[in-house]
């Protein structure tokens, strides 16, 4: 019997932005069956900061290339794009991020691949004006499936974008079991500089409005007039630092605060978490909050879209208000005062993790859906 022909998946993005969707483009492609999928992954050059780890896709054997867009409207991308797909033979293409569903989707039509696929991670994206709308609209026709990674995602999908109901498919997020342990380590705490009498209260996420992180410090500020154990480590990087910093300044907190800047080493960041918290204004589905429960974390996030269907509420974590930086100030006091409430909420929250959100249970759903449809 000859040798199964591997099916030719064309991944195409935006860009290699430092932003979660591109990072879980990227754990995605490297797990796929090398044996049975052929991947190519192209950006439309719109950002670059993880480029390189991109590039060394092709230690995977997985090919990288770029086709960047010449101006911002840029119609001859679609037939650059469509002659590429058709000299590489491909059989599938995904396009992730709303300029590569665009052009993807029209592109894939026009090369006349077997099957489109769009994969969309957020619940309310601000950019999501009428013209990029009606662009959105035209384009998403030509899509075989939308792949939403909630149901928080899959409702925005249909109410905002009017996407047909029937065309959307749910594929969690997933996390590598491998990679996050529930076992404690204090190495972290030691190179930061935080004593173990320290009660850390950690953070991780973009410094952007959405994720709330001024609420984090109003809570903070009623947290340590009680709790002066309590810490509070805020990893990432984004356009309000300063203001952040300044904030923490302006409130003394400075000796209950580290903003560390963004980090690689998140799995064991966590390990010295004894809280994590996401007070988010909305999400599509937060891995980082499934990367906290698998570690054994206690979870308090607010009770937004995907939040709400990772963490469930005073079992493996708390849900609250958006916006309420009293009641994160009273989670937090609660669970310092009961760590037996704690350390039952991260156990249930890893067991969660191990049965509904596994790296593993994620890559076979995407792989079964390509040869369905190749």
């Amino acid at each position: 019997m000859g040798k199964r022909k591997k099916i030719k998946v064309l991944q195409l993005i935006e860009g290699f932005h430092l932003g979660g969707a591109e990072k879980k483009l990227l754990e995605l492609v490297k797990h796929l069956d090398g044996e049975r999928f052929q991947t190519t992954v192209c950006s439309l050059n719109m950002g670059n900061e993880i480029q390189d780890q991109f590039h060394n896709l092709k230690n995977f054997g997985i090919s990288v290339e770029v086709i960047p867009r010449t101006k911002k409207i840029d119609i001859g991308l679609i037939f650059k794009l469509a002659k590429y797909i058709r000299s590489q033979q491909i059989d599938l293409i995904m396009t992730t991020l709303f300029y590569a569903d665009v052009v993807g989707l029209i592109a894939g039509r026009l090369a006349g691949v077997k099957a489109s696929f769009s994969w969309e991670t957020i619940s309310s994206p601000e950019w999501l004006y009428q013209r990029r709308l009606w662009a959105y609209r035209y384009a998403i026709q030509y899509c075989t499936k939308v792949i939403a990674v909630s149901q928080a995602t899959a409702q925005f999908l249909i109410d905002k974008r009017g996407v047909n109901p029937g065309k959307i498919i749910i594929i969690p997020y997933g996390v590598d079991l491998n990679l996050f342990s529930d076992q404690k380590d204090n190495q972290i705490r030691q190179e930061l500089g935080i004593g173990e009498q320290k009660y850390i209260i950690g953070m991780i996420g973009r410094l952007h409005p959405q994720k709330g992180h001024i609420y984090l410090i109003e809570a903070a500020q009623k947290v340590v007039q009680k709790k002066k154990e309590a810490f509070f480590v805020i990893v990432g990087d984004g356009k309000l630092r300063d203001f952040l910093e300044n904030e923490v300044k302006n409130k003394n907190l400075s000796e209950h605060f580290l903003f560390t800047g963004f980090r690689n080493d998140i799995p064991q960041l966590l390990k010295c978490f004894n809280i994590f918290i996401l007070p988010s204004l909305y999400e599509g589905l937060p891995n980082v909050i499934l990367e906290a429960m698998a570690t054994g974390i206690p979870v308090i996030a607010t009770n937004v879209d995907g939040s709400r269907e990772a963490v469930i509420n005073q079992k493996t974590g708390i849900l609250l208000p958006a916006k309420n930086s009293s009641e994160l100030a009273r989670s937090i006091q609660r669970l310092i005062e009961n760590p037996d409430i704690a350390k039952k909420m991260g156990e249930n929250g890893r067991k969660r993790v191990e049965e509904h959100f596994s790296l593993e249970k994620q890559v076979r759903t995407f792989e079964s859906l390509f040869e369905r449809y190749s």
